[in-house]
């Protein structure tokens, strides 16, 4: 019964995230002028934090795309698309980003169900490889923890989103609390093996 609401309240969550920070930049972009525009942008990104957040361990596999991107924008030596050549690959982007996040929630009802009988999609025969995924799981955990804090933190001296930092730090928090007890789990799993 949890798994059926999960595969219908996640979906329902991200879309009107996704919508209401597309609604609030195209109220930006359109309707305020040069010093109301900054604040208006502003309202959009909340959203998008939280649903960066909701999305926290997705996160963590983009941030080298992200970083990537952001080396290959800022170096002056490349010759980046422009014009409908920029547009195609924003939108390819963009697919593969929806496209990832679908299959990511997918992975995770079904692991969810999994682990309910004592299955795993992530489990390995090997006891090695049993441990090092369970330190990686603690440890993007703990980093959650910490980004929390530390975004937290960040928002209250820009004094920007209250709300949408409380929402995704809870977010992150129960992603932390999540990964830490699924490393614990696999611990003990790898422990119990000759």
């Amino acid at each position: 019964m949890t798994t059926k609401r999960l595969k219908v309240l996640i979906p329902a969550v991200q879309v009107i995230l996704l919508v209401s920070a597309t609604v609030w930049h195209n109220v930006a972009w359109h309707n305020y002028d040069y010093a109301q525009h900054d604040t208006a942008l502003r309202s959009a990104g909340i959203p998008l934090g939280i649903l960066a957040k909701l999305n926290f361990p997705l996160l963590v596999l983009w941030f080298p795309v992200f970083l990537f991107l952001e080396w290959a924008c800022s170096a002056s030596y490349l010759s980046l698309p422009s014009g409908v050549a920029l547009v195609a690959v924003a939108v390819v982007f963009g697919v593969a980003i929806l496209t990832s996040v679908g299959l990511f929630w997918r992975f995770v009802v079904s692991e969810v169900e999994m682990r309910r009988h004592g299955n795993s999609f992530i489990r390995s025969s090997s006891r090695i490889i049993e441990g090092v995924k369970a330190v990686l799981f603690a440890g993007t955990g703990i980093g959650g923890v910490a980004y929390a804090y530390w975004d937290g933190h960040r928002l209250q001296l820009l004094g920007r989103g209250r709300t949408g930092a409380i929402i995704g730090g809870l977010f992150l928090v129960v992603w932390s609390l999540v990964l830490i007890d699924i490393a614990v789990q696999d611990l003990m799993v790898a422990a119990r093996k000759k």
